[in-house]
């Protein structure tokens, strides 16, 4: 396992050195090689500097999560166009992460997430997500490009579609390599579903 130089660290950075290291062993090992013990070290302090920032795994777990919905949130605002365009431009993000970081996307939704209601700053950052994805049904209805359906119920319907889809392709049930074009294609679908008469 790589570690990183050890170097002081003022308070704000440690922390976020740690979520950095704990993030990078997700990716190397999964969530199996996710300790507070192995980030301490990955970042080149000792485990007990640690949990100065950490109470323990599970805040570290929370912190790590909330660091993929930011970024799942920074690639999805990226999106642009018109608003049919950008909701569709979301959808493709959100499939793109997925895609490009299989372990955290599993970590951001698997079993092992800690309570949302202990560890606030993981909800706070999928609600982030929602919002945007929010944000884009609504200029997509005042457009006139969708009905106008409730917000809530539309935003959670292209959640529990784009995560059905993001499972499908982590579970190896539908070819990666063609994510983009299912992402387009289930997108255009519920679309067509929701498309103002």
């Amino acid at each position: 396992m790589a570690t990183l130089p050890r170097r002081p660290h003022d308070r704000g950075d440690l922390r976020a050195s740690l979520v950095t290291a704990a993030r990078a062993l997700v990716v190397a090992e999964d969530t199996e090689g996710l300790t507070l013990r192995k980030a301490a070290a990955a970042a080149g302090v000792s485990h007990t500097a640690a949990y100065r920032h950490f109470a323990d795994e599970a805040a570290l777990v929370a912190a790590v999560v909330a660091r993929g919905f930011d970024e799942l949130h920074a690639a999805a605002e990226a999106a642009s166009g018109g608003p049919l365009d950008r909701l569709h431009g979301i959808g493709r993000a959100y499939v793109e992460f997925a895609v490009a970081n299989p372990s955290l996307y599993r970590l951001m939704f698997g079993g092992e997430v800690p309570r949302r209601d202990v560890h606030a700053e993981p909800a706070a950052a999928e609600q982030r997500v929602h919002g945007l994805m929010s944000s884009a049904i609504v200029d997509a209805q005042a457009s006139g490009e969708l009905a106008g359906h409730d917000v809530a119920d539309v935003t959670v319907l292209m959640a529990c579609v784009l995560h059905g889809l993001c499972s499908l392709l982590l579970s190896g049930q539908l070819p990666v390599a063609r994510s983009a074009d299912l992402a387009d294609t289930v997108m255009a679908l519920v679309d067509a579903g929701l498309a103002a008469r």
